[in-house]
Protein backbone atom coordinates (compact mmCIF):
# COMPACT_ATOMS: atom_id res chain seq x y z
CA UNK A 1 0.00 0.00 0.00
CA UNK A 2 1.28 3.22 -1.26
CA UNK A 3 1.33 6.56 1.31
CA UNK A 4 -1.08 9.21 0.06
CA UNK A 5 2.27 11.63 -0.22
CA UNK A 6 3.21 9.09 -3.02
CA UNK A 7 0.29 8.59 -4.47
CA UNK A 8 0.62 10.15 -8.19
CA UNK A 9 -3.42 10.14 -10.02
CA UNK A 10 -1.62 9.96 -13.53
CA UNK A 11 0.17 6.97 -12.63
CA UNK A 12 -3.14 5.13 -10.86
CA UNK A 13 -5.74 5.86 -12.80
CA UNK A 14 -4.38 3.95 -16.31
CA UNK A 15 -4.64 1.06 -13.27
CA UNK A 16 -7.54 2.02 -12.00
CA UNK A 17 -9.20 1.72 -15.60
CA UNK A 18 -7.58 -1.63 -15.81
CA UNK A 19 -8.65 -2.64 -12.53
CA UNK A 20 -5.28 -3.63 -10.96
CA UNK A 21 -5.86 -1.62 -8.25
CA UNK A 22 -6.39 -2.92 -4.58
CA UNK A 23 -9.24 -1.54 -2.54
CA UNK A 24 -7.43 1.51 -0.57
CA UNK A 25 -6.14 2.79 -4.34
CA UNK A 26 -9.36 2.78 -5.69
CA UNK A 27 -11.09 4.51 -2.95
CA UNK A 28 -8.14 6.90 -3.44
CA UNK A 29 -8.61 7.05 -7.07
CA UNK A 30 -12.63 8.05 -6.90
CA UNK A 31 -11.93 10.31 -3.76
CA UNK A 32 -9.45 12.77 -6.08
CA UNK A 33 -11.92 12.57 -9.15
CA UNK A 34 -14.88 13.38 -6.40
CA UNK A 35 -12.53 16.92 -5.25
CA UNK A 36 -11.15 17.65 -8.19
CA UNK A 37 -13.72 16.96 -11.19
CA UNK A 38 -11.19 18.28 -14.41
CA UNK A 39 -9.67 14.42 -13.38
CA UNK A 40 -12.62 12.69 -14.38
CA UNK A 41 -12.04 13.72 -18.04
CA UNK A 42 -8.69 11.62 -17.59
CA UNK A 43 -10.02 8.85 -15.94
CA UNK A 44 -12.47 8.27 -18.59
CA UNK A 45 -9.96 8.78 -21.51
CA UNK A 46 -8.35 5.42 -19.62
CA UNK A 47 -11.54 3.56 -19.44
CA UNK A 48 -12.79 4.29 -22.88
CA UNK A 49 -8.90 3.04 -24.07
CA UNK A 50 -9.04 0.25 -22.05
CA UNK A 51 -12.73 -0.16 -23.34
CA UNK A 52 -11.23 -1.16 -26.50
CA UNK A 53 -8.61 -3.47 -25.85
CA UNK A 54 -10.48 -7.03 -25.80
CA UNK A 55 -11.74 -5.86 -29.48
CA UNK A 56 -8.35 -5.38 -30.87
CA UNK A 57 -6.61 -8.23 -29.22
CA UNK A 58 -7.08 -11.87 -31.47
CA UNK A 59 -8.98 -14.43 -29.77
CA UNK A 60 -6.70 -17.23 -28.09
CA UNK A 61 -8.07 -20.44 -27.10
CA UNK A 62 -8.08 -21.30 -23.70
CA UNK A 63 -7.56 -24.82 -22.00
CA UNK A 64 -10.40 -26.51 -20.68
CA UNK A 65 -8.64 -27.56 -17.33
CA UNK A 66 -6.79 -23.91 -17.07
CA UNK A 67 -9.20 -23.00 -14.08
CA UNK A 68 -8.96 -25.99 -12.37
CA UNK A 69 -4.66 -26.03 -13.55
CA UNK A 70 -4.52 -22.65 -11.41
CA UNK A 71 -6.92 -23.27 -8.33
CA UNK A 72 -4.05 -26.58 -7.80
CA UNK A 73 -1.33 -24.15 -8.67
CA UNK A 74 -2.43 -21.60 -6.23
CA UNK A 75 -3.39 -24.37 -3.15
CA UNK A 76 -6.87 -23.27 -3.65
CA UNK A 77 -10.25 -25.24 -3.84
CA UNK A 78 -12.18 -24.87 -6.43
CA UNK A 79 -15.25 -22.41 -6.30
CA UNK A 80 -18.44 -24.35 -5.74
CA UNK A 81 -20.17 -25.10 -9.04
CA UNK A 82 -23.84 -23.36 -9.02
CA UNK A 83 -25.85 -26.02 -10.82
CA UNK A 84 -28.01 -25.33 -14.40
CA UNK A 85 -31.33 -24.64 -13.44
CA UNK A 86 -32.58 -25.75 -17.40
CA UNK A 87 -31.55 -27.03 -20.78
CA UNK A 88 -30.36 -24.54 -23.29
CA UNK A 89 -33.40 -22.57 -24.09
CA UNK A 90 -34.97 -23.36 -27.84
CA UNK A 91 -34.68 -19.97 -30.04
CA UNK A 92 -38.57 -20.17 -30.79
CA UNK A 93 -39.71 -20.37 -26.74
CA UNK A 94 -41.38 -16.75 -26.16
CA UNK A 95 -41.40 -16.86 -22.40
CA UNK A 96 -39.95 -19.05 -19.43
CA UNK A 97 -42.18 -19.47 -15.89
CA UNK A 98 -41.68 -21.33 -12.66
CA UNK A 99 -44.68 -22.02 -10.55
CA UNK A 100 -44.69 -20.81 -6.80
CA UNK A 101 -45.01 -24.64 -6.15
CA UNK A 102 -42.83 -25.55 -8.41
CA UNK A 103 -39.48 -23.47 -6.52
CA UNK A 104 -36.95 -26.15 -6.54
CA UNK A 105 -34.71 -24.43 -2.82
CA UNK A 106 -31.24 -25.29 -2.53
CA UNK A 107 -29.31 -24.95 0.58
CA UNK A 108 -26.37 -21.89 0.22
CA UNK A 109 -22.71 -22.08 1.33
CA UNK A 110 -24.16 -20.36 4.26
CA UNK A 111 -26.23 -22.11 7.31
CA UNK A 112 -30.08 -21.17 7.35
CA UNK A 113 -30.00 -19.82 4.44
CA UNK A 114 -31.58 -21.49 0.57
CA UNK A 115 -32.16 -20.29 -2.75
CA UNK A 116 -33.58 -21.02 -6.18
CA UNK A 117 -31.78 -19.50 -9.53
CA UNK A 118 -34.11 -18.12 -11.40
CA UNK A 119 -32.08 -17.13 -14.43
CA UNK A 120 -28.05 -17.16 -14.69
CA UNK A 121 -26.27 -14.68 -17.50
CA UNK A 122 -22.83 -16.40 -18.48
CA UNK A 123 -22.41 -14.11 -21.01
CA UNK A 124 -22.87 -11.03 -18.83
CA UNK A 125 -21.41 -12.55 -15.57
CA UNK A 126 -24.87 -11.96 -13.57
CA UNK A 127 -27.34 -14.67 -11.85
CA UNK A 128 -31.34 -13.42 -10.47
CA UNK A 129 -32.32 -15.65 -7.40
CA UNK A 130 -34.73 -15.58 -4.47
CA UNK A 131 -33.05 -16.03 -1.43
CA UNK A 132 -34.52 -16.54 1.71
CA UNK A 133 -32.53 -16.92 5.41
CA UNK A 134 -33.54 -18.07 8.72
CA UNK A 135 -33.23 -15.95 12.07
CA UNK A 136 -29.96 -14.68 13.19
CA UNK A 137 -28.63 -15.44 9.67
CA UNK A 138 -25.33 -13.09 8.89
CA UNK A 139 -23.67 -13.48 5.52
CA UNK A 140 -20.25 -13.38 5.38
CA UNK A 141 -18.29 -9.98 4.25
CA UNK A 142 -17.91 -10.14 0.23
CA UNK A 143 -16.95 -7.87 -2.26
CA UNK A 144 -19.05 -6.60 -5.31
CA UNK A 145 -17.98 -7.16 -9.02
CA UNK A 146 -21.10 -5.63 -10.49
CA UNK A 147 -24.32 -4.06 -9.29
CA UNK A 148 -26.09 -5.90 -7.70
CA UNK A 149 -29.93 -5.14 -6.59
CA UNK A 150 -32.17 -6.62 -4.18
CA UNK A 151 -35.73 -6.12 -3.74
CA UNK A 152 -37.51 -7.35 0.00
CA UNK A 153 -39.95 -9.27 -0.22
CA UNK A 154 -40.56 -10.73 3.59
CA UNK A 155 -38.69 -10.12 6.93
CA UNK A 156 -35.84 -7.52 7.73
CA UNK A 157 -32.60 -7.43 5.86
CA UNK A 158 -29.54 -5.44 7.74
CA UNK A 159 -26.69 -3.85 6.16
CA UNK A 160 -24.69 -1.49 7.50
CA UNK A 161 -27.37 -0.87 10.88
CA UNK A 162 -30.20 0.13 7.87
CA UNK A 163 -33.01 -1.97 8.23
CA UNK A 164 -34.79 -2.76 5.18
CA UNK A 165 -38.69 -4.40 5.10
CA UNK A 166 -40.87 -5.67 2.38
CA UNK A 167 -41.52 -3.24 -0.41
CA UNK A 168 -37.97 -1.62 0.13
CA UNK A 169 -35.05 -1.37 -2.71
CA UNK A 170 -31.39 -1.79 -2.57
CA UNK A 171 -28.66 -1.36 -4.83
CA UNK A 172 -24.90 -1.51 -3.88
CA UNK A 173 -22.53 -0.88 -6.33
CA UNK A 174 -19.11 -2.37 -7.85
CA UNK A 175 -16.26 -2.69 -5.41
CA UNK A 176 -18.44 -2.12 -2.17
CA UNK A 177 -18.20 -4.37 0.56
CA UNK A 178 -20.93 -6.03 3.29
CA UNK A 179 -22.05 -8.51 5.01
CA UNK A 180 -26.03 -7.91 5.40
CA UNK A 181 -28.09 -10.00 8.41
CA UNK A 182 -31.17 -11.00 9.71
CA UNK A 183 -32.48 -11.13 13.50
CA UNK A 184 -35.98 -12.43 12.55
CA UNK A 185 -35.37 -14.10 9.11
CA UNK A 186 -36.30 -12.98 5.68
CA UNK A 187 -37.03 -13.57 1.76
CA UNK A 188 -35.90 -11.40 -1.35
CA UNK A 189 -35.00 -11.07 -4.87
CA UNK A 190 -31.72 -10.55 -6.02
CA UNK A 191 -29.89 -9.74 -9.07
CA UNK A 192 -26.07 -10.19 -8.37
CA UNK A 193 -22.86 -10.90 -10.05
CA UNK A 194 -21.44 -14.05 -10.45
CA UNK A 195 -17.99 -12.86 -9.90
CA UNK A 196 -18.14 -11.34 -6.50
CA UNK A 197 -15.16 -11.65 -3.77
CA UNK A 198 -16.21 -13.90 -0.76
CA UNK A 199 -12.83 -14.78 0.27
CA UNK A 200 -12.22 -11.29 2.16
CA UNK A 201 -10.73 -11.09 5.45
CA UNK A 202 -12.38 -8.80 7.55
Amino acid sequence: MMNDDHRCFAELAPLYALDLLDLDERIWVEAQVLEFPDLAEELASYQAAVGVIPYGAPTMPMAADLKDRLFDRLGLNPVEAIPEISPAVPPDLKMFTIRSADLDWQPRRIEGVQAVVLFRDEINRTQHLLVKAAAGVVYPFHQHAGIEEIYMLEGELIIDDQVYLAGDYIRSYPNSIHAPSTSIGCKFLIRACIDDNYDLAM
